[in-house]
């Protein structure tokens, strides 16, 4: 007996230590989305009783990592968080109560549907009971006609009684054919989700389940945060030239998907530069030894491709409607463009988006718009006839804005023109940039050998010498004076017995590129509507009958 009523004393005491289970509606209100990779911030506002509680948030996607949940909350209810646990839930488990409502509801309907059938063959027999009714009763006046005759009044209530009972029986009828047809739409619609939960079956999801102690029954906002790697963004951006003020506008946009199978929906979104790494590490130097080389047999060389992308976009140009002549039309406001919120580290920077966003679960990506730069840019025209008689416009721009540009495909406009795309290079703070912006027809450029002289040339060994005189002419159209880059070459020999001489008369460049040898660098202003002409004369000198390749 005794052992009964201490038994009896825990059972309370188990009770009321048993921490209660709240399982609260939670949604995502942020996200910060990384070149690969994503960190999701999803909100729980929940009431917890006074004592230990387990906040179950559930239909979190598998793909989060497990070790990247936090949790930090605040509330009225003075609670403690002890800990957090993650646990994967298959589909089955998951959609089991959904699966039985759909299938409750489908049979409800089903019984509704049995009713109004039922009353539809009331309403038969009963019309069928009242013909038969009508028939058999005029049947038998007829016969005893001569007993006892009937009077009009008689016939009369008799056509009354009968017309009111086939119009209310074709009344109920029809109120319920009606009723089955809308009950039919309602059938649809519960049997496609009934689908769309059995089509949850093979979803596996992520429930996490918070332990937390509260001193006071009272509300909590809990707000987990985990990563995902099914998610990331991509820079795209637009190049605006205005040629007359000489300046560039970046604009910024971010083209966001995310695949992890959530919804974020109307979320806080923003875009951060970081790249976070699944492992960090610190560059270590190992010794290298140095060893006598084995000869190996020499590899074939793979053949080089060139290529070479040229392309002329179409241009479109869309009409204004005409105004209405009745009323004045109101002024046209330009449309605002928000720029994002941007907030820079030490490592990246991250731009948050001026209002909430939506982003598909199914890896639809959104383009967001964050940020533009106006830069003052240096507009330059330059040429290479050698490869094509043409000038093409190019700005450059220092990197003002105080962090990197992302590499990314940029859409190049002049003005309002739209002239094509191109790729933007990555470019640190205080980083050069220089774009094109295509060909410039006001700048005219033509190049001409006049001069290809084969002769031989020495007293004791002959050597054969062609010599050239090339000249380039520039035309500018412009009003105002234009900088031009020029870029022409003398050919360079890789043997000693091929010799190449610049002679005179040939225009002394600005400068020669150290990195492409016998690449020179014409750097001119020319005057507006001014024509210049620019000589290169040389020769190559070789044994007699030595060939050559490369010349022109």
């Amino acid at each position: 007996m005794r052992h009964l009523i201490a038994l009896a004393a825990l059972v309370p005491v188990l009770a009321v230590a048993s921490p209660a289970v709240v399982k609260p509606p939670s949604r995502v209100d942020a996200v910060t989305v990384y070149r690969s990779g994503a960190r999701v911030e999803r909100i729980a506002r929940v009431e917890l009783p006074a004592g230990p509680a387990r906040v179950v948030l559930q239909g979190l996607p598998d793909g989060l990592e497990d070790d990247s949940i936090r949790v930090r909350g605040e509330g009225t209810a003075r609670a403690r968080l002890f800990g957090v646990t993650v646990e994967r839930v298959t589909g089955e488990g998951a959609v089991a109560a959904d699966a039985r409502a759909a299938e409750e509801q489908l049979e409800r309907l089903a019984d509704e549907d049995r009713a109004l059938e039922d009353r539809i063959a009331a309403a038969k027999a009963r019309a069928r009971f009242v013909e038969s009714l009508r028939s058999s009763y005029s049947e038998e006046r007829a016969k005893n006609l001569a007993v006892r005759g009937v009077s009009t009044k008689e016939w009369a209530d008799l056509v009354s009684f009968v017309d009111a009972e086939l119009t209310r029986a074709a009344g109920e009828q029809r109120a319920a054919e009606r009723g089955r047809r809308e009950l039919a739409r309602k059938v649809t619609q519960a049997r496609a989700g009934l689908d769309k939960v059995q089509a949850k079956r093979a979803v596996t999801t992520k429930a996490v389940t918070v332990e937390v102690e509260a001193e006071r029954a009272g509300a909590v906002e809990l707000v987990v945060s985990y990563a995902v790697s099914s998610a990331g963004w991509r820079p795209v951006w637009d190049a605006r030239l205005t040629p007359e003020s000489s300046t560039v506008a970046l604009s910024l946009l971010g083209a966001v998907w995310q695949a992890s199978g959530e919804e974020w929906s109307d979320v806080r979104l923003a875009v951060s530069t970081a790249r976070p790494a699944g492992g960090l590490y610190v560059p270590r130097l190992e010794p290298v030894y140095l060893t006598r080389l084995e000869p190996r047999p020499p590899a074939s060389a793979a053949p080089m491709m060139s290529r070479r992308a040229a392309g002329a976009p179409a241009r479109a140009k869309a009409e204004a409607p005409a105004a209405l002549e009745e009323a004045p039309a109101p002024a046209a406001q330009p449309l605002e463009e928000p720029e994002a919120e941007v907030q820079e580290g030490l490592l990246a920077a991250t731009f948050t988006a001026p209002r909430r966003e939506t982003v598909d679960g199914a890896g639809q990506a959104r383009k967001v718009s964050l940020a533009r730069f106006p830069l003052q840019a240096t507009l330059v025209r330059t040429a290479a006839p050698r490869m094509e008689a043409a000038a093409f416009l190019t700005a450059k721009a220092v990197n003002e804005t105080g962090f990197p540009l992302l590499p990314g495909e940029v859409g190049v406009y002049v003005g309002d023109d739209f002239v094509g795309r191109a790729a933007l290079p990555a470019t640190p703070p205080g980083g050069e940039l220089e774009l094109a912006f295509g060909q410039d027809p006001r700048v005219e450029v033509e190049r001409r050998v006049l001069e290809r002289k084969h002769e031989t040339a020495g007293l004791l060994t002959k050597d054969d010498v062609i010599r050239y005189r090339v000249r380039v002419k520039l035309r500018s159209r412009y009003a105002a004076p234009v900088a031009v880059k020029l870029l022409d070459l003398v050919p360079v020999s890789r043997e000693e017995k091929i010799q190449v001489n610049v002679l005179d008369g040939t225009t002394a460049p600005t400068r020669e590129d150290p990195d492409r040898p016998g690449v020179r660098i014409h750097e001119l202003t020319l005057a507006p509507r001014e024509e210049r002409a620019i000589e290169l004369r040389y020769e190559v000198r070789t044994p007699r009958g030595y060939p050559v390749s490369g010349l022109e």
